[in-house]
């Protein structure tokens, strides 16, 4: 794969991903986080399976001797995926992106320190620029709005969901060798869906189960496609290809696409603001990926 490919890979999959804070705030009334969570890696490894069962058994003489490794890197994956969608039941939107904007340095530390990657100029600029990006927009271009944001217990859930995507592309830049991107897939939906059974089982035993309705399954198979399937897998592509530095610099267009999407589906308005913002965020990618 092109290193183009890749970051329209990336690109296309941090798009996707900034749909699921939509779909889960619609739904959130009626469904607790874990049974979402559990939910969309069930119905992931339900579709998948019957396509990747082939695949598995040819990459299985590799597969079973790097299991364990690759079981304890796939469930940095689960842990971010499932406490991203914890944070969205107890912090504000504007809270969730700000942490959310930390992962490119949070994954080029953890790049550092794990595998000695040292970030370039260009890259260091582009974070900088980035995240400069995401603060006018979620701030609306207001200090006032800074000032007044409160730490809750969301917050720290989704710092520690940006801390698992992060180790999760490290560790995954790492490998000399690693499964079929939809065997891997397949892994990352089956560990999910062991990982969270008993936690939603004590979930349902303190908070009481969920009702079924026409909304909630439509919410629960759209996070299980789009958000879990097409775009993890995507996104795993790009960090094979271009590395976790380059590839994380493509968060930062979640809150530029959910912006977006905000306007087309919910009628929300733009202002000066988003452009600017995203404007910088552009910006940052360009360096992140280009400069030297």
């Amino acid at each position: 794969m092109g290193p183009r490919t890749a970051y329209l890979l990336a690109a296309t999959s941090m798009i996707i991903y900034s749909s699921p804070p939509v779909v889960t705030r619609a739904v959130s009334l009626g469904v607790p986080p874990l049974a979402l969570s559990l939910a969309r890696w069930v119905i992931a490894f339900v579709i998948l399976l019957p396509w990747v069962r082939g695949r598995l058994r040819e990459e299985w003489p590799k597969l079973k001797a790097q299991l364990p490794s690759i079981l304890f890197m796939v469930t940095f994956m689960i842990v971010g995926s499932t406490f991203s969608v914890v944070a969205v039941y107890y912090t504000t939107a504007t809270n969730a992106v700000l942490v959310n904007a930390a992962q490119p340095t949070t994954t080029a530390l953890l790049a550092w320190l794990i595998a000695g990657t040292r970030l370039t100029s260009g890259q260091r600029i582009g974070i900088v620029c980035a995240f400069v990006g995401i603060v006018v927009m979620v701030a609306r271009a207001d200090l006032s709005v800074l000032l007044a944001l409160e730490l809750n217990i969301g917050d720290l859930f989704m710092l520690l969901a940006v801390l698992g995507w992060s180790a999760y592309a490290v560790l995954l830049s790492r490998r000399e060798y690693a499964p079929d991107g939809v065997v891997l897939m397949l892994i990352i939906a089956a560990t999910g869906s062991v990982l969270l059974l008993p936690a939603y089982a004590i979930e349902a035993a303190f908070v009481g189960p969920f009702t079924l309705t026409a909304e909630v399954g439509a919410a629960m198979v759209y996070l299980a496609v789009f958000p879990t399937l097409l775009a993890t897998f995507g996104w795993t592509l790009a960090v094979r290809a271009i590395g976790p530095n380059r590839a994380a610099i493509f968060v930062n267009l979640i809150p530029v696409s959910g912006a977006v999407l905000a306007m087309v589906f919910l009628g929300e308005r733009l202002f000066a603001y988003h452009f600017v913002g995203a404007a910088f965020v552009a910006a940052g990618i360009y360096f992140a990926i280009r400069g030297r």
